[in-house]
């Protein structure tokens, strides 16, 4: 186990914090250890009844492409629950609602200096409803079926890890193609 020393709070955002810790190892020596501190966020991997898995495609500034993604947010809602954060993001960014929710599971996204958890859900029964998409978003939104969702993967269309471990999660087999870019 690592010791703390001291924490140092460098930056604070709208989305995260960045904090400075100094740490003392196992072995008595010092170091210093970067560490984003994150409140925590939802994915949904909505299925259709027909089996297509609804994706939506956004532009992400850090990579400088869109990327399609299973809708996903961060628990920035003082006092939301987990499910209503799901059922709230879903809406905002698919425009769906869904009567049956399975929660899939939680990950640590980057744990090498993130505590980012994200918690997995699959949506299922899906009804249209009114999208509100938050100011700074701006989604395309579309169903794929399997095979579609397996050519997006081994084209390199897929590069969102939420999305491919919330698919695999979900029991999609998009893995049946081989992976044709790198």
């Amino acid at each position: 186990m690592e010791e703390l020393v001291s924490s140092e709070a460098v930056y604070s955002g709208k989305l995260f914090q960045v904090f400075k810790d100094e740490v003392r190892l196992p072995n008595g020596r010092r170091t210093i250890r970067e560490i984003v501190r994150h409140p925590g966020s939802v994915a949904i991997v909505p299925r259709q009844a027909d089996g297509r898995i609804v994706l939506v495609r956004q532009f992400r500034y850090v990579t400088g492409r869109e990327l399609w993604e299973i809708p996903a947010g961060t628990l920035d809602k003082p006092g939301e629950a987990m499910a209503d954060a799901a059922r709230r993001e879903l809406a905002e960014e698919a425009g769906f609602k869904a009567s049956r929710w399975t929660a899939l599971g939680s990950a640590y996204l980057v744990p090498g200096y993130g505590d980012e958890r994200m918690t997995f859900f699959l949506a299922e029964e899906l009804s249209p409803t009114e999208a509100h998409a938050e100011l700074d978003e701006s989604f395309n939104v579309n169903p794929f079926d399997l095979h579609d969702l397996q050519v997006l993967r081994s084209t390199g269309e897929l590069q969102d890890a939420k999305t491919l471990l919330g698919l695999a999660w979900a029991g999609v087999p998009i893995w049946e193609l081989p992976n044709r870019r790198l």
